[in-house]
């Protein structure tokens, strides 16, 4: 069962975060922790112009996806939240580095507009917890996206893939996606920018 906007709620976000952090462990995002998580994914669930959709097995979350046409507004609204952030991040805030790499992803949406072809929908992330692996749902979930995307009038969406996860590099290119170019979002790793395009209606 498929769910979406307003997707979720408290516990959903955090069931979210913790899907999150046990599949995405190489993510900068990840290494925040799950408080944080929470936050981000409760900010992208209300922001108009982004969107969770979850799935369900049993009243269990098994995965979800969530996409837009921008991070940045995500996390100036986080940013705008100061007390509830500051204590979600008080384990890594202290760390001048991470301070740096949560700068450089606010400034991404302008760096990634170099590219004339790439669209403004974006993938932000996709997870599925082990026991759903191989059973479809993470082929659901993205296109359940890129059917929210084409209702809302895009004609292709992007994904970033960072150079070192090659079984997500696997699924999107299965999925259709195809390669516009390689991008820097933080300085000195390297990832590529996919394009998937979307059926006209």
């Amino acid at each position: 069962m498929s769910e979406s906007k307003r997707a979720g709620n408290d516990s959903d976000y955090l069931q979210v975060a913790k899907i999150h952090a046990s599949c995405i462990k190489d993510g900068f995002l990840t290494s925040l922790g799950e408080r944080f998580l929470k936050l981000l994914y409760e900010a992208i669930d209300t922001n108009e112009n982004s969107i969770l959709i979850l799935e369900k097995s049993n009243d269990d979350l098994v995965g979800f996806v969530a996409g837009g046409r921008s991070m940045k507004p995500i996390y100036i609204k986080l940013l705008l939240s100061f007390p509830k952030l500051f204590f979600a991040l008080i384990p890594a805030v202290f760390n001048p580095m991470n301070i740096k790499r949560i700068i450089e992803l606010i400034f991404l949406g302008s760096k990634q507009h170099t590219v004339a072809s790439n669209p403004s929908a974006e993938l932000f992330s996709i997870a599925v917890v082990d026991k759903a692996r191989g059973t479809g749902v993470a082929s659901k979930l993205y296109q359940s996206l890129g059917e929210r995307f084409a209702q809302e009038g895009e004609k292709s969406f992007c994904i970033i893939v960072g150079e070192t996860l090659v079984p997500a590099h696997r699924f999107y290119q299965k999925m259709g996606a195809f390669a516009l170019s390689e991008v820097s979002v933080h300085k000195g790793q390297s990832s590529t920018l996919y394009r998937q395009n979307l059926p006209i209606p």
